[in-house]
């Protein structure tokens, strides 16, 4: 099959019509639907439909673009990044990224991405929902403590201790020992309802009873929660770390919970573009860095 022609069906379902893939490749109109006649001569099939409005894509040609769509693109990416053997990386970069992780974080990354690699359109988009990195053009997403994916390969960034912490109101009720003593607990994220914490402190196990009263999804929500009077939680020791120092919240202990992991993952199938390595290699610096200035 002719790439070029692949290149142009692609075009057109994604920028809509003809005309439209015509402006946007700066290709004659007339190139472009002669190259898709002779695919579909080939193929020996009808790839589009069309219309007084403009086109549909029949069966089989719902089924190449969701075939080739990845492949053009792996492509794609190689020809631009041996293109860029002496150059800077180049070209659209799609991350997915979820709200759990630090917002500042990632903002001075993103920065810092940008003056170092301009040429580079990136695109962090913040979602709690699990997108599927294949079927939504996401070159990588950042996940904490993923579900293991065939599909998926991926770096290991950085690991987070969690920290069980209260706020302040608390300290007397806790400082009187009493075992029926229950603190009201902040559920982060998913819909988890302990009835107990357990934690090490100072190399003593400790234990403490709790009510889940709220489920909040947002870490930064759930800090700010604490220390403006209510609850206890779970969270990053790199988030409450300057709070403890600073008697906002209590420290109650190193959790027995397992640690946040987190990871950028990218389709196992997919090309590693230069782009996306940079990406990868500046993430890895930056929580490494915030890392070492909260410990």
């Amino acid at each position: 099959m002719n790439m070029n022609a692949l290149q142009d069906f692609i075009s057109v379902i994604t920028h809509g019509s003809f005309s439209a893939a015509s402006r946007a490749t700066m290709t004659p109109k007339a190139s472009i639907s002669r190259r898709i006649r002779q695919l579909e001569d080939e193929l020996q099939t009808r790839l589009f439909e069309r219309t007084n409005t403009g086109f549909t894509l029949t069966a089989e040609g719902t089924l190449l673009f969701e075939r080739i769509k990845p492949l053009v693109n792996e492509l794609n990416d190689i020809k631009t990044d041996m293109m860029e053997q002496t150059g800077s990386p180049s070209g659209k970069l799609r991350i997915s990224v979820p709200p759990v992780i630090a917002f500042d974080t990632l903002g001075k990354l993103a920065a810092r991405y940008r003056a170092l690699y301009p040429l580079v359109e990136l695109e962090l988009i913040a979602d709690s929902r699990l997108v599927d990195p294949i079927r939504e053009g996401f070159d990588a997403v950042i996940r904490v403590n993923p579900m293991a994916d065939e599909e998926m390969i991926g770096i290991k960034i950085f690991k987070e201790t969690l920290i069980f912490v209260a706020s302040p109101q608390y300290r007397e009720q806790l400082a009187l020992g009493d075992p029926l003593t229950e603190l009201p607990f902040i559920s982060i994220g998913t819909h988890w309802k302990p009835n107990q914490i357990s934690t090490v402190l100072e190399g003593e196990p400790r234990h403490f009873n709790v009510n889940t009263e709220l489920y909040i999804s947002s870490p930064f929500i759930t800090r700010s929660t604490l220390i403006s009077g209510v609850g206890s939680a779970l969270l990053p020791e790199a988030l409450v770390a300057d709070d403890i120092k600073a008697g906002r919240l209590l420290h109650l202990g190193v959790s027995e919970q397992p640690e946040l992991i987190l990871w950028c993952l990218y389709p196992s199938r997919r090309y590693v573009t230069g782009r996306l390595r940079a990406f990868i290699d500046l993430l890895k610096e930056t929580f490494s860095q915030e890392s070492s200035i909260h410990h």
